[in-house]
This record gives C-alpha cells, structure tokens and sequence, in this order.
C-alpha cells in the first residue's frame, strides 16, 4: 500500500462520538445533554493524553447545537467524514433517531484499512459501540448487532457488570456511587479508541448530499458518493 494512501487530515477530529440529541421537555431551560458532553470532555482528555496530541489536533467531535439532528453542517460533515473512529452511544432513542443512522452510515460507508504493521484484535474496528442507557440485545438492529459492542476489561470484577446493567448515563446518574465505575469504563473506552486509531485507518469521505445517506440501521450496498 503506498504511503500516500494513508494521509489523514491533521485538522479532522481522532473520534466523533454520535448520540441522540434530547429536547427539553420541562419549563426552565437547561442542557438536558450534559451527561453526554461530561463524557465527551473526559475522553477528549484522555485520548489526547494517550496519543499526545499536539496543539490544534482535535481529539473528539460531537454535535452540541441546540437543534442538533436537524441541520447537517459543515462541521457536522466533516467530521462524520474525516474522523478515525466512531462512537455511538447506544439508547433506545439512538436506534429510534433517523438522524443517527444517517451519522451511522456516513461513517459505516468509508473503506477501513489496518495500518501497515497493525495487529488488531479480532472483531475490533473502529466503530465501537458503547452501552448508554440499557437496550436488549434482541431489540438492536443487525447492523448494530453485528458490531462488538464495547466491554471493558482488566478491571475489579463488579464494574462491567455495573457498566452493563446501568449504562455510562445510568453510571453518571448514580453520583459518587457510580463514579469510580464511571471513571474506570470511561478510561478503558478512551484506550480502545486509541487503539483503534493507531490500527485502523478510515478514508476520508464526504456524503455530498445528506438525503443519500440511510435513515434506518443498514449496512452494504451503498451507491459512490
């Protein structure tokens, strides 16, 4: 493979973490995504740490516009498009979102190569899907299914379980009692994305119309963008 084949954007995000915007629903007006920016926050330290990036190299992407899952940007865009690795936080309003399976498939339709000299483990690649709040496994789509769902490991035996059964959301609803499970999980997540980074590369990839990309949970078959 020539070298020239893997040239990555130095201004694209490592990771773009994808989740379903909620609205609020109650009088007072408050971020009712908090629980999801502390997350992004704390991997976006981690993996900078774990990867020594650089000044300006952006370690994470996630949409944060108070309409977001309405207006495909620029930002948006490129991101979905350029990023290295793909985190979506699995809930049911995930999998009920039309504009995360778009975010889904604009990152599912570019070609993934291993970089030269990586050894990745079996089943990884560089979308990871992370247990948010708790969906049966029976409910998830086959696309998503089909996916290695992210356990954390090498870890005192009661915090999987807990990741499992509460969700990262469910972890960070809990407070202080959920807190040293949440710090373990998030820490664990952030090394598998950096792993992901340095054995994976995914070609740049622009959708160049938004209404091209899949509303439903499917992967293959997709037409050149």
């Amino acid at each position: 493979m020539a070298e020239e084949t893997l040239w990555e954007d130095e201004s694209a995000p490592v990771f773009f973490l994808s989740y379903a915007h909620k609205k609020n629903q109650v009088a007072a007006p408050r971020d009712t995504n908090q629980k999801v920016f502390q997350l992004f926050v704390d991997l976006s330290d981690h993996v900078v740490e774990l990867l020594g990036l650089g000044p300006g190299r952006t370690a994470g992407f996630m949409d944060r516009m108070l309409d977001g899952g309405q207006v495909w940007t620029d930002d948006l865009a490129f991101a979905a498009g350029h990023c290295q690795v793909f985190i979506p936080l699995i809930s049911t309003h995930y999998l009920n979102s039309d504009w995360c399976a778009r975010e889904w498939d604009a990152f599912t339709r570019r070609p993934i190569l291993t970089r030269p000299g990586a050894e990745p483990s079996a089943g990884e690649t560089p979308v990871i899907p992370v247990n948010w709040s708790l969906v049966e496994r029976r409910r998830l789509p086959a696309a998503v299914s089909r996916r290695q769902m992210f356990t954390p490991t090498r870890l005192p035996p009661e915090i999987a379980p807990q990741y499992h059964e509460e969700g990262i959301y469910g972890l960070l609803s809990l407070g202080d009692t959920g807190k040293a499970a949440y710090d373990a999980v998030v820490w664990r997540l952030a090394q598998r994305i950096a792993r992901a980074y340095q054995t994976h590369w995914v070609q740049a990839q622009v959708p160049a119309d938004v209404r091209q990309l899949r509303t439903t949970f499917e992967e293959g078959g997709h037409d050149v963008v």
